[in-house]
């Protein structure tokens, strides 16, 4: 049981970083509303199959909220984010992440209070304050500003995308670059896809790649993560409903 629990650990761990990079469509002048589903496989020593859920939906006030949710055996994860969406921008105002494992929970609250720049954290009842700066994201919206650059400009070879996100108490500035193109294939048809690496230096053994499809309006159709340890993770695209229709 020590061992399944260590490794569900490292597997809902990579649950939550996979979907800080997974989104769907958003196009230059609108955020498209979406229903997606993943299927998920771990190989940990173990193999651990699970799914996972995400939408992105319009309030009657105009702001946005993207969540996603997976499950795998006893392990479970909920994300959250509330924004808003101006002059083509995020405007983040609430985040939320919850992860359960066994009988333990894990959560974490974000709440961004712009016109003074600063965010309050709350993890597992302790809070703290901490500085800003402008377009700062969360985890979860760091992937839709990522998307719109991608929709804007059709990415080259070796270019760069960096963003500011509020991470675990701190600011962060998040690292990915273009690394080439493949053929996914999906349940929906082989779709052409540009693979994305996040760059976290040099001296780091973790590798991510996220495969983006044109054809899908830039939905992530892959991802695919390595530890240092030789694990490895990835998710793949089943379903995709556009709830604008």
């Amino acid at each position: 049981m020590s061992y399944l629990k260590q490794s569900l650990s490292t597997a809902t761990g990579f649950v939550s970083l996979s979907f800080l990079l997974l989104w769907s469509h958003a196009s230059l002048a609108q955020l498209r509303p979406f229903q997606a589903e993943y299927s998920s496989h771990w190989d940990l020593g173990i193999s651990l199959s699970g799914q996972a859920l995400r939408s992105l939906v319009k309030n009657q006030d105009g702001s946005f909220q993207l969540t996603t949710s997976a499950t795998a055996m006893v392990a479970s994860l909920t994300e959250t984010s509330l924004f808003n969406f101006i002059d083509k921008k995020i405007l983040p105002k609430h985040y939320q992440y919850q992860r359960k494992i066994l009988n333990k929970s894990h959560d974490v609250d974000v709440a961004f209070d712009w016109p003074h720049q600063k965010v309050t954290n709350t993890s597992n009842g302790s809070a703290w304050v901490m500085d800003i700066v402008p377009h700062t994201l969360d985890k979860q919206s760091v992937q839709l500003r990522l998307q719109l650059d991608l929709a804007s400009t059709p990415s080259t070879v070796g270019q760069a995308y960096a963003y500011e996100v509020a991470d675990g108490g701190y600011l962060k500035t998040y690292r990915f670059v273009a690394d080439g193109e493949d053929t996914i294939e999906t349940p929906l048809g082989h779709y052409q896809s540009v693979r994305i690496k996040r760059d976290r230096g040099d001296n780091n053994d973790r590798e991510t790649w996220i495969w983006f499809a044109p054809d899908l309006d830039y939905t992530i159709v892959r991802i695919v993560q390595k530890e240092a340890d030789g694990k490895r993770y990835q998710l793949n695209l089943k379903q995709l409903t556009w709830l604008d229709n």
